[in-house]
């Protein structure tokens, strides 16, 4: 995607953070499901520690000309520990 398409594609978005936020817990966690993202509360530090698989996002692969054995790699994973205030 181009710079221009990403900005278009957040701005027709509009304010994601107060969607989510209201959003009905059910529907947050199959959205979440859909996206790889996976989130784990630490209480002791209180962090929330966020992890998205991006593999589940990749196209795939088809072969047209009969039989070919490819070896895929894991795709690459995010992870982030964000501090609750």
């Amino acid at each position: 995607m181009t710079r221009a398409e990403i900005t278009a594609l957040v701005t027709a978005l509009g304010d994601i953070t107060t969607v989510l936020r209201d959003a009905d817990p059910a529907d947050k966690a199959e959205l979440y499901r859909q996206l790889g993202l996976r989130l784990n509360y630490q209480p002791e530090p209180q962090r929330v520690r966020a992890e998205v698989d991006l593999s589940a996002h990749r196209g795939a692969i088809i072969c047209v000309r009969g039989s070919t054995q490819t070896k895929t790699q894991p795709g690459p994973t995010l992870s982030a520990s964000i501090p609750l205030l």
